[in-house]
């Protein structure tokens, strides 16, 4: 594990925007750029993102803090590497450095044809904390697996009504949109100043576009300009871009809480008359007021028994939700004792 370890600091956002929290794609991106070169260190050889898992972001990152990013490859399966990413700010009243939070990226090591590598070495654990470490990869692992369960199950539920998903806090809003008045949609193509050393579009880029559109996704809804990524879940890079691939994104609201939203998130690419699936996930964003308390989102989502895939994705969002808030409460619970 000592072979991969591996660092960034950065003194991060704009000079103008001092003392303002940092949106989510600044630090998703450094972190890409982190668990890369951990990735293909341990590797000796190329390495593309396949995965981000939930990453939380509850502890806020403010224009020009110092940023440390520390990186190791923590597991390896037959080409995939999970690359432990911990975040810790320094504090410029305490001069102390404050975890932020620790997230794990899924990289796949790849060969000259762009084919997975199969023959990487696997992580030697030498000492009680990479064995540590390395436990503590694995459960995240599991919780994983238990996630993507937990969501095929929730795909099974059907037919649904409005009565069986929908929770009294969205009834109890002002006002309502139907999912498909929330979705916003986007179109680019990306320039060769984009371009990583594989020659596709680089990671890091993308999830800032993402977290930038999910941000405007929020505020369109809310009528509020103040918003701010709290966390995102399961971001998939399941195709390459290229220089010369037409990108459509689409977003739409999915969940709608007191304080904060789910936005959902489908990338689909335009190459040679076919359109082609090729990034997805999920961002929990945070509404809140010009002094920085969170503002009560007045919003709802109208639902309709004649809409199963606005119902099917409110149901989806809505065990997201609850199955992190359980699992942070065991966490929790498991910490006090």
């Amino acid at each position: 594990m000592a072979d991969s370890r591996t660092y960034l600091a950065e003194i991060v956002g704009e000079e103008n925007l001092q003392g303002q929290r940092m949106h989510a794609g600044a630090i998703l991106d450094l972190m890409d750029v982190v668990a890369g070169r951990a990735a293909s260190a341990h590797s000796g050889t190329p390495v593309v993102t396949l995965s981000f898992d939930r990453v939380d972001l509850v502890h806020p990152i403010i224009h020009l803090d110092l940023v440390r990013l520390d990186a190791y490859v923590a597991d390896v399966g037959r080409s995939s590497i999970s690359v432990g990413v911990d975040v810790i700010r320094q504090d410029p009243f305490t001069r102390d450095y404050v975890p932020v939070q620790r997230s794990y990226v899924t990289m796949v090591a790849i060969d000259e044809q762009r084919r997975p590598n199969r023959n990487i070495p696997g992580v030697a654990l030498a000492t009680d904390e990479e064995r540590a470490l390395h436990a503590d990869a694995l459960a995240h692992k599991e919780l994983t697996r238990q996630w993507v369960q937990m969501q095929e199950q929730t795909r099974a539920r059907v037919p649904l009504t409005v009565a069986q998903v929908e929770e009294p806090l969205n009834r109890e809003k002002r006002e309502w949109l139907t999912p498909t008045e929330t979705t916003v949609t986007v179109r680019r193509m990306f320039m060769p100043r984009h371009l990583n050393v594989l020659g596709t579009i680089f990671g890091g880029d993308i999830l800032l576009w993402m977290d930038r559109v999910a941000t405007y996704t929020a505020r369109l809804f809310t009528r509020n300009r103040h918003a701010v990524t709290l966390s995102m879940n399961r971001i998939l890079f399941k195709q390459p871009i290229y220089a010369t691939d037409l990108v459509e994104m689409t977003a739409r609201v999915v969940y709608v809480r007191r304080y904060t939203l789910e936005v959902e998130i489908d990338v689909t690419l335009r190459r040679g008359g076919q359109a082609i699936s090729s990034h997805s996930g999920y961002f929990t964003v945070l509404n809140y007021d010009e002094s920085g308390f969170k503002r009560p989102i007045i919003t709802g989502l109208r639902l309709s028994d004649d809409d199963p895939d606005g119902l099917m994705r409110y149901l989806l969002a809505r065990e997201r939700h609850h199955f992190w808030r359980t699992r942070q409460a065991e966490h929790d619970d498991a910490a006090v004792h």
